[in-house]
C-alpha cells in the first residue's frame, strides 16, 4: 500500500507507515461498504438518500465487476448532530474508494472537507456543504464536476453506527503515533449536542473502544499536520478494523450488526452488486491498496471571503494527478 502526496513535507515521510494502518470516518465507511453492506441489505437498511433530496443517477451507467471496469463508490461520514435538522449535516470525510478489478486494485482518495469548490446550484462553498445543500445526489454531482471521477455508487455512515460497530467488535488495536490532546472536542453524541469535552489518548499501543476510537480518528486539533494528520490516523485505524472484521464469522454477526447500524448507514449499492464487491475487496492485500491525499501543492491553505479557512484548489496540478491515478475513465 502506498501513501502519496506530491510535495509532501518531510513530515509525511517519518509517520510514512501510519498510512499502512481515511466515514468517519473513511474507516468505518469503507468497512460498511466492503462487507457490511450486504448484511444491511438485507435487513432493509438501504437509503437512497436523506429526505426530499432525491439521488442523482451517476454520470455513467454503472459498469459491471470484472477484469476490465473500475468501480468508484463516495464514502461519506458525518455525525448525527442533534444541533440541527437530521440529515442536513457536514461531511467530515469524503474518500472515493475506486476498485481496479483489472490491476487488482483499490485507491483510496481523500478529498479534504475544506476543499473550496464550485458546488452545482450553490456557488464557491466548501465540498463538505454539499451533502448538506442536497445530499448524496448533490455530493455526487460536485465531485463528478469537480475531480472528473465518475461516481457509481455512495455510502453513508454516521458516528453513532462506528462506535456501535467497533464495540460491537471488541475495540481495535492501534499503536498511537503520538498523544491526542484536545480540550475542544465537540460533545455532540449524547446530551443537547453542545458544547466540548476534553480528549487525551496518550502514545503508544492503545486498545481502543468505539468511543475512544472516535476521538482518535475525529480529533483535529493539536496535531502538527492538521486535517492531513487526522486522515492518517483514520486509515491506520482503518487497518486494524480490516483485521477484526477480517476474523469475524460475519453470518453469524448478521442480526447484531443489523441492529447496530440500524439508521446509520445509507446507501445505493444493491444487495448483489454490494455481495460482489464485498468478496473482492475482503480478497486484497495490503500491497493491493493505494491510498492517496490532496496535499501541497496540490491544495493551499487560504481564507474565503468571509473569513473561513479553506483549502484553495490547484485544478491543473489536481487534473494531473487525477489523470495518473483514473487514466481514461475519468470524464470527458
Amino acid at each position: 500500500m502506498a501513501l502519496e502526496g506530491p510535495g509532501s513535507a518531510k513530515a509525511w515521510d517519518r509517520p510514512r507507515w501510519l498510512a499502512l494502518g481515511a466515514l468517519i470516518a473513511a474507516f468505518l465507511i469503507v468497512c460498511a461498504t466492503a462487507y457490511l453492506a450486504p448484511i444491511l441489505a438485507l435487513f432493509g437498511q438501504r437509503d437512497p438518500s436523506r429526505p426530499g433530496a432525491p439521488v442523482a443517477s451517476p454520470a455513467t451507467t454503472p459498469p459491471p465487476l470484472d477484469a476490465t471496469h473500475r468501480v468508484n463508490v463516495l464514502l461519506l461520514g458525518s455525525d448525527n448532530d442533534q444541533k440541527v435538522q437530521a440529515d442536513a449535516v457536514l461531511t467530515q470525510t469524503m474518500i472515493v474508494a475506486s476498485i481496479d478489478p483489472g490491476h487488482h486494485q483499490l485507491v483510496l482518495l481523500s478529498i479534504p472537507r475544506d476543499l473550496w469548490v464550485d458546488v452545482p446550484g450553490h456557488g464557491s462553498e466548501k465540498i463538505d456543504a454539499a451533502y448538506r445543500q442536497g445530499g448524496a445526489a448533490l455530493a455526487r454531482a460536485t465531485v463528478e464536476a469537480r475531480l472528473r471521477i465518475p461516481i457509481h455508487y455512495y455510502a453513508w455512515v454516521g458516528l453513532g453506527g462506528l462506535v456501535a460497530v467497533i464495540d460491537r467488535m471488541g475495540g481495535v488495536d492501534v499503536d498511537v503515533l503520538h498523544p491526542v490532546l484536545d480540550d475542544t472536542y465537540p460533545d455532540d453524541l449524547r446530551g443537547s449536542g453542545y458544547g466540548y469535552t476534553r480528549v487525551f489518548i496518550p502514545a503508544g499501543p492503545q486498545h481502543l473502544d468505539g468511543d475512544h476510537a472516535l476521538q482518535y480518528v475525529r480529533s483535529r486539533h493539536g496535531d502538527l499536520l492538521s486535517d492531513f494528520g487526522r486522515s492518517a490516523r483514520q486509515q491506520q485505524v482503518l487497518l486494524a478494523l480490516q483485521r477484526r472484521v477480517s476474523g469475524m464469522d460475519l453470518l453469524a454477526e448478521a442480526p447484531a450488526l443489523a441492529r447496530d447500524m440500524n439508521g446509520h448507514v445509507k446507501t445505493d449499492l444493491d444487495p448483489l452488486r454490494a455481495a460482489q464487491l464485498a468478496l473482492y475487496v475482503r480478497a486484497l492485500g495490503l500491497k493491493d491498496i493505494q491510498q492517496v491525499y490532496l496535499l501541497p501543492p496540490l491544495v493551499a491553505d487560504a481564507l474565503s471571503a468571509d473569513g473561513q479557512q479553506i483549502l484553495v484548489p490547484d485544478w491543473p496540478l489536481i487534473g494531473q494527478r487525477m489523470r495518473q491515478l483514473f487514466g481514461n475513465d475519468l470524464l470527458g
